[in-house]
């Protein structure tokens, strides 16, 4: 994972320089050299995260309802992640608005997907409680 990770950092740099170096005379393929780079960076990380997502997940479904919550704090940490690159990106094309709406976007999932936990939580607790 660590030969990956300086492989990551080396071709992050390498970008960096690219764009500093034709920010001012070539604009457009500086979002092009970013966007490259952001899209090879990231679906190496997601290959080695799927597969320990994987593992993680087949020891979670075996121990009964705990699978569930695994996986759902899985999507809500995607939905996050998803969210704060889609922000990030906005802003940094200055558009402030479409960030916000798209973080309340995010937030407005997280919430909706943890209703049925939060139902359950409070049925278990009802039932505790006795009524």
């Amino acid at each position: 994972m660590s030969g990956e990770l300086i492989r990551a950092v080396a071709i992050i740099i390498i970008a960096a320089v690219l764009v500093t170096a034709l920010r001012n005379r070539l604009g457009e393929y500086s979002l092009l050299i970013v966007l490259a780079t952001v899209c090879i960076v990231l679906i190496s990380a997601l290959g080695n995260l799927f597969n320990t997502i994987g593992k993680l997940e087949d020891l979670f479904t075996q121990s009964t309802n705990v699978g569930v919550y695994f996986i759902t704090a899985l999507k809500a940490l995607g939905i996050s992640y998803i969210t704060t690159f889609a922000a990030d990106s906005c802003r940094d094309f200055g558009l402030s608005a479409l960030a916000q709406t798209t973080e309340i976007t995010g937030k407005i999932a997280i919430f909706v997907l943890s209703l049925p936990l939060v139902t359950s939580i409070l049925q278990a607790a009802l039932k505790f409680v006795g009524l």
